[in-house]
Parts: C-alpha cells; structure tokens; sequence
C-alpha cells in the first residue's frame, strides 16, 4: 500500500506541474512577438505624421505664393496700378534707366504723374504734372484717355467704357481734343473738347507714355484722376 502511494503520487505530481510550465515557456515567444509588433507600429506612425506635417509646410508655402501673385496680378493691364482718384501722399518716384545704358552709368529719368485737374468750362479741363515734361508728348492726344464710370458703352466726351482697358485704339485723337500749355507752362495743359461735358457724369481721364525733356521712350502710365461734368 505504501508502496502504490508513493507511485500514484509521483505519477500525479507529473501530470499537475509539468504541463504548465511547458505552457508558460511556449508563450513567452509570442509576447516578444507582439511587443515588437507594436513597436513597430509604432515607428511607422510617427513617420507617417512627420510625412504629413512637411507635406502641410509645403501646402502653406504654395498657398501664400498663390495669394502673392493674385495680388501682383491685381495691378491691372501693363503694370497699370488700379484705377483710382489722385492719390497726394507721399509714394516713391518712378524711374526707369535709358536703354542701351551700360550698368556704370548710373542716370536715370524721373516719371512724370498727374497731380491736378479741374473743370474750367463745360469743355475744357486744366491738367498739371509734378514736374517739366516733353512739351511735344504732354500735347499729344493720343497719350490722353477718357473713361466713363458709369456706363458700359462711353458716352458724352468719353472713349472708353467702364469695362474697357485701355489700348492703342480707343484714346482721344486730335479730332476729339485740342492740348495746349497754359501760359507757356511746361507742367499745366488746358483740354478743349470738341462736345460738352455732361453735367453729373463722371469720367476718369488716363494719360500715359509721357516722359520729360530728353528721355528715352516710357511705356508705363502717368497717372490717372475722376471728375464729375459740372
């Protein structure tokens, strides 16, 4: 009998403890296993957000560039500035250097702007410049247009639509206008319109191409003013 106990007990403590340990020893790998898993995932993840946030970077650069150039694109046709009443607060002068000039040279000429305008008839407007210009091209019609406001199709004096841009076409001709200096002045013009200006229209005159004594040919504009026919 003893000896029978002793045996059955030697054959139950094998079936009791081994198993388990061979288990526990069999799960350990997998653990591991799903550690590393993770980590990896993890790894993974965190180049994904940093892929992402250069990406984000890259879309705010692009988006400020876009907005850079649709406000560059805002000045309207040949570097035109908007069309606007005369502005007299102080702005840098606008130069251009003489074609053909080698980069020793340093001269540059000085732009001529519109700074003055008024009605004196019901067909004459008294124009006057910040400066001397090129008697020749201040008098010149064709550098002169006239823009109504308020009407698609121009009317009364006007060669241009509120729509319309200006071109080589639709400017004041000699048969429209006569240019004259005032008093001999290099810097004051009267426009004598061959019709009456209507009363309570307003139109915008533009004048370009002007430049002073002895500079080469400009491209750009000389500035622009509203008035309201009185």
């Amino acid at each position: 009998m003893e000896t029978y106990s002793k045996n059955s007990m030697k054959d139950m403590s094998g079936v009791d403890e081994m198993p388990p340990m061979k288990t526990m020893h069999s799960m350990l790998p997998m653990m591991e296993m799903n550690e590393m898993y993770q980590m990896m995932y993890v790894q993974s993840m965190y180049k994904m957000m940093h892929t992402m946030y250069g990406m984000f970077q890259m879309m705010n650069m692009k988006t400020m560039y876009m907005m850079n150039m649709q406000i560059m694109s805002m000045k309207g046709l040949n570097g035109m500035p908007p069309m606007m009443k005369i502005d007299k607060t102080s702005q840098p002068k606008p130069m251009y250097r003489q074609n053909g000039e080698s980069q020793n040279d340093e001269r540059q000429f000085s732009i001529p702007m519109l700074v003055n305008l008024q009605q004196l008839s019901p067909n004459q407007i008294q124009i006057s410049y910040d400066m001397d210009v090129d008697v020749s091209l201040g008098m010149k019609a064709t550098n002169y247009w006239i823009k109504d406001t308020m009407n698609i199709r121009p009317t009364g004096i006007a060669t241009l639509g509120r729509n319309d841009n200006v071109n080589s076409r639709n400017s004041l001709t000699n048969n429209m206008v006569k240019i004259e200096q005032k008093n001999g002045s290099s810097k004051t013009f009267i426009l004598t319109f061959n019709r009456t200006i209507p009363k309570g229209l307003e139109y915008m005159l533009i004048i370009c191409y002007v430049t002073v004594k002895g500079a080469p040919p400009y491209s750009g504009d000389n500035g622009m003013a509203t008035f309201v026919g009185m």
